[in-house]
């Protein structure tokens, strides 16, 4: 006979993730206190998420999860398994009597720990990302591999992160007719693509101002994380440095030049403020530390068809014509020119068309319209 229960000695403790997992909440008579004797569950770094590991003398605390369904019990193991971890049958103590029960171990890999692993401290900085990512995780059971799913986590989190924000930050509807998505039916979902990006397809049932329904309406997006563009300014010599990179965009609309101008930009990282985005991208992209960050805007590019949603500013920051060079991170293939630009020949590229990339549009009409308190503020 299968086993169907299970202890929890990590993230699954708690208890929004636990019913992303499981597709319903755990009742109340399905979890008890249980602890793993000589045993310890261990930080596992960078990740911030636990391992258990024989520690003679030491008790791992946790939950014995009992009434599960073999779905259950598969819904927890495709969950673990993108990680890497698989089960394995074992003896834990749960109210002073030892009860065999199933437990996720990592596989081979070495894997480094800083310390015990704490849930309540894991709370405190995951503030429910996990469970918000996992509904994306258990969307793709029965669809693609828990390894192919694990493989791409640090993207599925960021989109995560991006849901997350959009109910927290929704601005206020005051011109809007005030619809709210609760209006919006969702019949179906398909995936047709889930890589760096996902694209989905809805089939979906609106209302329709003025009244009734608008059904079927189908609807494709593409799925990105929201992002921050920075425009570094240097008001005493009045410069600013733009970025040239390859762009796939272009390229596939047939550009004859998919090289394009833009700003510092990147994908804002889980658990990150937007200002550190902001300063951790112009590090990367452009090599220099950036100061005082005005904020443009923060918007949807092309809400039509793409989630992507940015934050923009322009940044403060010392531009030295030994600024310019070639950057970018290797690792996410990134080769990236830096220009250090004065501020009427950036206007002229935005008259010719050169600068033709949304978000560096946006920061040079900005700018053109702040450009003179700066350079006072900076002393120009």
């Amino acid at each position: 006979m299968h086993l169907r229960r299970v202890f929890l000695y990590g993230t699954l403790r708690d208890h929004a993730l636990l019913a992303a997992v499981l597709g319903r909440p755990a009742g109340p008579g399905d979890l008890a206190e249980a602890a793993l004797p000589d045993h310890a569950a261990h930080r596992v770094v960078p990740g911030a998420y636990p391992v258990i590991r024989p520690e003679p003398g030491a008790v791992a605390p946790g939950l014995l999860l009992s009434g599960l369904t073999a779905e259950e019990v598969g819904r927890l193991s495709y969950y673990e398994g993108a990680f890497g971890y698989g089960t394995e049958p074992i003896e834990v103590v749960s109210g002073g009597t030892s009860v065999r029960a199933l437990v996720f171990w990592p596989d081979g890999r070495h894997l480094h720990t800083d310390g015990h692993w704490d849930l309540a401290r894991w709370q405190d900085e995951d503030r429910g990302l996990a469970a918000e990512a996992a509904r994306e995780v258990m969307s793709e059971m029965g669809h693609r591999p828990a390894e192919t799913v694990g493989a791409r986590y640090a993207q599925i989190e960021a989109r995560a992160q991006s849901r997350l924000a959009a109910r927290a930050e929704a601005p206020p509807a005051e011109i809007r007719a005030g619809l709210g998505a609760e209006a919006v039916t969702l019949e179906s979902r398909r995936r047709p693509y889930a890589g760096f990006f996902n694209v989905e397809e809805y089939e979906l049932d609106l209302p329709a101002f003025g009244g009734g329904r608008l059904r079927p309406n189908t609807r494709s997006v593409f799925v990105a994380a929201d992002a921050v563009t920075v425009l570094p300014y240097d008001p005493r010599r009045d410069t600013v440095l733009v970025l040239e990179q390859f762009r796939p965009g272009p390229y596939g609309r047939g550009d004859p030049c998919p090289w394009t101008l833009e700003p510092v930009a990147g994908r804002r990282d889980p658990g990150e403020s937007v200002a550190e985005t902001a300063r951790r991208e112009t590090r990367e992209e452009a090599g220099i530390e950036i100061g005082a960050l005005h904020h443009i805007g923060s918007y949807y590019p092309s809400p039509g068809c793409i989630t992507e949603f940015l934050v923009s500013y322009v940044a403060e920051a010392a531009l030295p014509d030994s600024a310019e060079g070639v950057h970018g991170l290797a690792t996410e293939g990134e080769n990236i020119r830096t220009r250090i630009v004065a501020f009427d020949r950036l206007m002229q590229a935005v008259r010719t068309g050169e600068a033709g990339t949304g978000p560096l549009l946006l920061s040079a009409y900005w700018l053109s319209l702040n450009r003179d308190r700066l350079r006072r503020a900076g002393g120009a």
